[in-house]
């Protein structure tokens, strides 16, 4: 009962803490609409954590007319279409990101493997060693049916939400939620904004799902 109890007061303090960051983040908009900035932060550190999509792409594109030319923007446009399953448009995002750009194999590769074009994704993941590159090669491989080499690359990552991201390419819910329990620690932000990824879509409908967001405080 103690335990439950204290979940139950930690759950609210989160809330709390998001609705005047929330607060703040309008605040800011609302001293100055043009500033780019408080546009991305309120749409991927609030906006999305919380799945509220369309609002998150209004605060986005609000961010778009104000710097249309940089990448920042066109990258978390981007992972945003794909979350809404947009991923013709969001691969359009991703062909405006410099060639240079850190996440450009990777926004490529998941908007090509929301398009079915596996193979494809595979190439473009493939050229980065990345970790986190290395996770969404390794869902791919999984969806690939290329299991061996998936769970490969699983053992060889330490972090818990890239692990998640390939057990959840096997198909195994159990190992998936394990892995998302350990993240936890990293908070209700970053456990948000992976939960509205399509990669773990098998997880929607599970109990198991309501009981992790109201561990890290997350509204059901």
């Amino acid at each position: 009962a103690g335990r439950s109890a204290r979940r139950a007061g930690e759950g609210l303090r989160t809330r709390r803490a998001m609705g005047a960051v929330g607060k703040s983040f309008r605040h800011a908009i609302e001293l100055d609409s043009s500033r780019s900035m408080s546009h991305i932060g309120f749409a991927m550190n609030l906006l999305l954590v919380l799945g509220r999509i369309e609002e998150t792409l209004r605060e986005l594109r609000a961010a778009e007319k104000a710097d249309p030319l940089s990448p920042i923007i066109h990258w978390h446009l981007a992972v945003v279409l794909i979350v809404s399953g947009r991923y013709n448009e969001a691969a359009d995002h991703c062909q405006k990101l410099p060639a240079d750009y850190e996440n450009k194999s990777q926004c490529l590769g998941r908007a090509r493997l929301g398009e079915g074009r596996t193979g494809e994704a595979i190439q473009l993941l493939a050229t980065s060693v990345r970790p986190v590159d290395r996770a969404y090669l390794g869902y791919a491989y999984a969806r690939a049916g290329r299991r061996e080499e998936a769970e490969q690359l699983a053992a060889a990552l330490p972090n818990p939400g890239q692990q998640a991201l390939i057990f959840a390419g096997l198909g195994d819910k159990d190992r998936t939620f394990e892995a998302l329990g350990r993240m936890a620690v990293q908070g209700p932000v970053r456990i948000g904004r992976e939960l509205t990824y399509p990669e773990l879509a098998l997880l929607r409908g599970d109990p198991r799902l309501k009981a992790l967001r109201k561990k890290v405080g997350l509204p059901e």
